[in-house]
Protein backbone atom coordinates (compact mmCIF):
# COMPACT_ATOMS: atom_id res chain seq x y z
CA UNK A 1 0.00 0.00 0.00
CA UNK A 2 1.06 3.39 -0.65
CA UNK A 3 0.12 6.77 0.92
CA UNK A 4 0.53 9.53 -1.64
CA UNK A 5 -0.72 12.75 -2.36
CA UNK A 6 -3.86 13.27 -4.46
CA UNK A 7 -3.54 14.76 -7.79
CA UNK A 8 -6.45 15.87 -9.85
CA UNK A 9 -6.50 12.47 -11.61
CA UNK A 10 -7.59 10.61 -8.14
CA UNK A 11 -10.43 12.81 -8.02
CA UNK A 12 -12.77 10.16 -9.64
CA UNK A 13 -11.65 7.54 -7.46
CA UNK A 14 -11.76 9.73 -4.49
CA UNK A 15 -15.12 10.43 -5.22
CA UNK A 16 -15.76 6.64 -5.89
CA UNK A 17 -14.45 5.35 -2.41
CA UNK A 18 -16.33 8.26 -0.68
CA UNK A 19 -20.17 7.45 -2.12
CA UNK A 20 -19.20 3.68 -1.12
CA UNK A 21 -17.75 4.36 2.12
CA UNK A 22 -20.17 7.37 3.01
CA UNK A 23 -23.08 4.70 1.88
CA UNK A 24 -21.97 1.82 4.36
CA UNK A 25 -21.29 3.94 6.82
CA UNK A 26 -24.70 5.98 7.59
CA UNK A 27 -26.59 2.64 6.05
CA UNK A 28 -29.67 2.24 8.87
CA UNK A 29 -29.53 5.92 9.68
CA UNK A 30 -32.64 7.88 8.71
CA UNK A 31 -30.57 10.64 6.22
CA UNK A 32 -32.76 12.88 4.10
CA UNK A 33 -29.98 12.57 1.11
CA UNK A 34 -26.51 12.30 0.24
CA UNK A 35 -24.70 14.03 -1.87
CA UNK A 36 -24.26 13.20 -5.33
CA UNK A 37 -21.23 11.90 -7.63
CA UNK A 38 -21.21 15.27 -9.40
CA UNK A 39 -21.59 17.15 -6.28
CA UNK A 40 -18.66 15.37 -4.94
CA UNK A 41 -16.61 15.63 -7.98
CA UNK A 42 -16.81 19.30 -7.98
CA UNK A 43 -16.23 19.69 -3.94
CA UNK A 44 -12.46 17.55 -4.95
CA UNK A 45 -11.77 19.62 -7.92
CA UNK A 46 -12.20 22.85 -6.16
CA UNK A 47 -10.70 21.40 -2.64
CA UNK A 48 -7.65 20.26 -5.11
CA UNK A 49 -7.44 23.33 -7.41
CA UNK A 50 -7.97 26.22 -4.59
CA UNK A 51 -5.84 24.39 -1.94
CA UNK A 52 -8.84 24.22 0.16
CA UNK A 53 -5.81 22.29 2.38
CA UNK A 54 -4.11 18.45 2.19
CA UNK A 55 -5.82 15.93 0.33
CA UNK A 56 -3.59 12.00 0.45
CA UNK A 57 -4.57 8.54 -0.79
CA UNK A 58 -4.51 5.00 -0.06
CA UNK A 59 -3.71 3.58 -3.38
CA UNK A 60 -3.26 -0.64 -3.27
CA UNK A 61 -3.10 -2.38 -6.18
CA UNK A 62 -3.09 0.61 -8.57
CA UNK A 63 -6.35 2.05 -6.98
CA UNK A 64 -7.16 4.56 -4.55
CA UNK A 65 -8.80 2.57 -1.52
CA UNK A 66 -8.80 5.56 1.11
CA UNK A 67 -8.33 8.95 1.19
CA UNK A 68 -7.97 11.81 4.05
CA UNK A 69 -8.20 15.77 3.93
CA UNK A 70 -7.17 18.12 6.35
CA UNK A 71 -6.06 21.64 6.87
CA UNK A 72 -6.14 24.89 9.02
CA UNK A 73 -9.46 24.62 11.52
CA UNK A 74 -12.49 25.74 9.95
CA UNK A 75 -13.92 26.74 13.19
CA UNK A 76 -13.47 30.05 15.37
CA UNK A 77 -13.02 28.86 19.02
CA UNK A 78 -9.80 26.85 17.20
CA UNK A 79 -8.12 28.64 15.48
CA UNK A 80 -4.67 28.02 14.59
CA UNK A 81 -5.08 24.45 14.79
CA UNK A 82 -4.95 21.72 12.12
CA UNK A 83 -8.77 19.99 11.62
CA UNK A 84 -9.29 16.83 10.06
CA UNK A 85 -12.29 17.24 7.03
CA UNK A 86 -12.77 14.17 6.18
CA UNK A 87 -11.36 10.37 6.42
CA UNK A 88 -13.03 7.19 4.28
CA UNK A 89 -12.05 3.95 3.08
CA UNK A 90 -13.53 1.84 0.94
CA UNK A 91 -15.67 -0.38 2.97
CA UNK A 92 -14.75 -3.49 1.27
CA UNK A 93 -10.59 -2.64 3.02
CA UNK A 94 -12.46 -1.71 6.21
CA UNK A 95 -10.35 -2.93 9.72
CA UNK A 96 -7.31 -3.68 7.24
CA UNK A 97 -5.45 -0.59 8.61
CA UNK A 98 -6.14 1.31 5.60
CA UNK A 99 -7.51 4.14 8.13
CA UNK A 100 -4.60 4.41 10.33
CA UNK A 101 -1.81 4.34 7.94
CA UNK A 102 -3.78 8.26 6.39
CA UNK A 103 -4.37 8.99 9.96
CA UNK A 104 -0.39 9.18 9.72
CA UNK A 105 -0.74 11.80 7.76
CA UNK A 106 -2.57 14.04 10.31
CA UNK A 107 -0.49 16.85 11.80
CA UNK A 108 1.06 15.44 14.67
CA UNK A 109 3.08 18.73 16.05
CA UNK A 110 -0.23 20.98 17.29
CA UNK A 111 -4.06 20.00 17.83
CA UNK A 112 -6.16 18.19 16.06
CA UNK A 113 -9.87 17.81 15.76
CA UNK A 114 -12.77 16.47 13.76
CA UNK A 115 -16.53 16.50 13.42
CA UNK A 116 -18.16 12.71 13.65
CA UNK A 117 -21.37 11.58 13.53
CA UNK A 118 -22.35 11.32 17.28
CA UNK A 119 -24.13 7.99 16.84
CA UNK A 120 -21.32 6.87 14.65
CA UNK A 121 -19.95 4.33 17.25
CA UNK A 122 -17.41 2.35 14.52
CA UNK A 123 -15.97 5.81 13.90
CA UNK A 124 -15.69 6.99 17.27
CA UNK A 125 -13.92 4.16 18.86
CA UNK A 126 -11.49 4.43 15.54
CA UNK A 127 -10.82 7.87 16.65
CA UNK A 128 -10.19 7.24 19.91
CA UNK A 129 -7.83 4.94 19.91
CA UNK A 130 -6.02 7.45 18.16
CA UNK A 131 -6.49 9.68 20.87
CA UNK A 132 -9.22 11.77 20.14
CA UNK A 133 -11.59 12.81 22.71
CA UNK A 134 -14.72 15.07 23.06
CA UNK A 135 -14.25 18.49 23.99
CA UNK A 136 -18.15 19.19 24.59
CA UNK A 137 -18.94 20.54 21.33
CA UNK A 138 -21.59 19.49 19.53
CA UNK A 139 -23.88 20.92 16.48
CA UNK A 140 -26.84 19.52 14.14
CA UNK A 141 -24.64 18.68 11.20
CA UNK A 142 -25.98 18.24 7.79
CA UNK A 143 -27.70 14.63 8.66
CA UNK A 144 -27.54 13.68 11.99
CA UNK A 145 -26.23 15.58 15.02
CA UNK A 146 -22.40 16.12 15.37
CA UNK A 147 -19.73 15.89 18.18
CA UNK A 148 -16.26 17.57 18.20
CA UNK A 149 -13.44 15.18 18.90
CA UNK A 150 -10.11 16.67 19.81
CA UNK A 151 -6.30 15.22 20.20
CA UNK A 152 -4.64 17.65 21.97
CA UNK A 153 -1.08 18.73 20.74
CA UNK A 154 1.87 17.20 21.74
CA UNK A 155 3.70 19.10 24.95
CA UNK A 156 6.45 21.80 23.83
CA UNK A 157 9.59 20.97 25.14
Amino acid sequence: MLIREATADDVPAVVQVHLNSWDAAKEGLDLPTRRTREQRTEHWTTFLGQGGGDLWVAEDHGGVVGFIAFGPSRDEDRQGEAEIYTLYVDPDRWRTGIGSALMGKAPTDTSVFLWAAECNERARAFYARDGFEPDGATEAGHHVPQIRLVRAAPPTR
